[in-house]
């Protein structure tokens, strides 16, 4: 078992997680009883084999999947008792930031469109969501092409977007699946940058699934997963 110093304190606390997937009269194994914990504004990079069960971890501590059972604690809450009170959609927009391997921005909303839609979803107004969307954008030095399209916008620049747009509401969590997958290696680099100073600045909490040990490193901790467990 992997722990933090105080479970009181932790902005997540995972206790014996387990999944299992069917596929026809097949049975997969997938998570067998993980448990760890992490402190607010910790950067933790979770590495391993494929197959070993980091996605699957990830799609359920971004209450994208369920677990079969363990608990899930984000921010103080438990993620079950949110899928059981049918809240985890609102769960999902105030808790969590997502950064994906492909950056999924609107193609007909401009970049600092983009940006803005997590806080207009919380219901902050147009005026007020332009700004914070602005602010963050010059802080990543994109500020040059908010009224750009994301098909005007380089690979490298969509997914520091990507990232500006999980940011902007200030999650308490932010969970990325292979963010620097599709990039090349002066993209991921800029990447990484983007990263690492509004992680230091913010004092953002992050979790990253991630192959590439350049972001590996950049993080304050890793996890090693095999076979669906923590090593």
């Amino acid at each position: 078992m992997e722990s933090q110093n105080s479970s009181q304190a932790a902005i997540l606390t995972v206790q014996d997680l387990h999944k299992t997937y069917r596929d026809g009269e097949a049975f997969a194994e997938v998570l067998k009883g993980i448990s760890f914990s992490v402190d607010p504004g910790e950067f933790v990079a979770i590495q391993g084999p494929s197959g070993a069960g980091k996605s699957t971890l990830l799609n359920l501590l971004g209450a994208l999947d369920k677990p079969d059972s363990g608990k899930i604690v984000i921010d103080g809450l438990e993620l079950t008792a949110q899928i059981k009170h049918k809240t985890v959609d609102v769960f999902r927009r105030d808790k969590i930031g997502f950064i994906f391997q492909n950056h999924y921005l609107m193609q007909e909303f401009t970049v600092v469109e983009n940006v803005m839609l997590p806080l207009r979803a919380q219901g902050v107004v147009y005026a007020e969501a332009k700004e914070k969307a602005a602010k963050i954008l010059k802080r990543i030095g994109l500020d040059h092409r908010m009224n750009h399209f994301p098909s005007q916008i380089s690979g490298g620049e969509s997914q520091r977007v990507a990232v500006a747009r999980a940011v902007v509401k200030n999650p308490p969590l932010i969970l990325a699946d292979e963010p620097t997958g599709n990039l090349d290696s002066d993209n991921r680099q800029r990447f990484i940058d983007v990263l690492n100073t509004l992680q230091a600045e913010d004092k953002l909490t992050i979790i990253v699934v991630t192959h590439e040990s350049e972001l590996a490193m950049a993080a304050s901790r890793r996890l090693m997963m095999r076979d669906g467990k923590i090593v």
